[in-house]
């Protein structure tokens, strides 16, 4: 039996632009509940899809930073537009905390699940403009069709907290048409926001179509990794779930509580 390490007790740090990522640490905390989370969010620059890639970069930067004096052991970047901007320096293990990001991961369960190979995936403009899911997915799987629709307004709607409802479904109608009209029996989640409203999607892609929420998958990585390095954490007690934020914590707070009801147990104002 593999000796577990004393650092097993250190968090596990989140990082997203807004509320979004809430669903990988929900993930997380599902898979692994003992485990102590520290998400960060940077909504004082929300929405990060419009931002140039070196921008949302720099920001990512500052926030491993703030990581490691968290003392966090792991790093997850749930966002999508984050990892693509710091995909080179997350593949080549250039952080002294290991971090891992959510596309590959989705990218993996995407090509594997796929009956057709005709792949759609909804993000955000900076994500499909990086080209980073087509390109991962092709490298898995080099027959498979990837149609990418950028949804911003599905980003605005799920960080207002606001996930279903008339209005949102014909909103998902909208974004997703051009994916459909291509005929794809599988569709990414391509931000962390849209899992929030992963009922009104699969209400209109259809039973057909089959969604990959990146954040399952990752928090499935995340579980392997850390029984590998002997880093899971033994409990007993369920793990503390912290949240910082460069907005508003109280707004946080609120949005969440709708989001994922009792999941964060503090928020704090931060500057960086």
């Amino acid at each position: 039996m593999k000796q577990l390490s004393p650092d097993a007790v250190r968090p596990i740090g989140l990082f997203d632009s807004g509320e979004g990522g809430l669903t990988v640490a929900r993930a997380v905390a599902d898979l692994l509940p003992r485990e102590h989370l520290v998400y960060a969010c940077d909504t004082a620059h929300f929405p990060y899809g419009p931002r140039p890639l070196a921008e949302v970069r720099a920001f990512f930067l500052r926030f491993m930073e703030f990581f490691a004096e968290q003392n966090c052991k792991l790093v997850i970047v749930a966002c999508n537009t984050a990892t693509a901007a710091a995909m080179d320096l997350l593949t080549a293990d250039a952080f002294a905390i290991p971090a891992l990001g959510v596309v590959q991961p989705g990218a993996v369960t995407a090509a594997k699940v796929s009956a057709t190979g005709r792949i759609g995936v909804a993000a955000t403009q900076g994500t499909c403009d990086s080209g980073i899911y087509p390109r991962t997915i092709r490298q898995l799987r080099p027959d498979a069709v990837v149609v990418q629709q950028a949804c911003p307004i599905l980003v605005i709607r799920a960080e207002e907290g606001v996930i279903s409802g008339p209005e949102v479904r014909s909103e998902v109608e909208r974004c997703l048409a051009p994916i459909l009209a291509e005929r794809v029996d599988t569709l990414v989640l391509g931000c962390t926001h849209f899992p929030h409203m992963a009922t009104v999607i699969q209400e209109v892609v259809g039973p057909a179509v089959r969604l990959v929420d990146p954040g399952k998958a990752t928090a499935a990585q995340v579980a392997d990794l850390l029984r590998a390095r002997g880093l899971l954490n033994p409990g007993p007690a369920p793990g503390r779930r912290r949240a910082f934020t460069t907005g508003d914590p109280g707004r946080f707070l609120e949005v969440a509580g709708r989001l994922w009801p009792g999941g964060i147990d503090a928020a704090v104002h931060i500057r960086l």
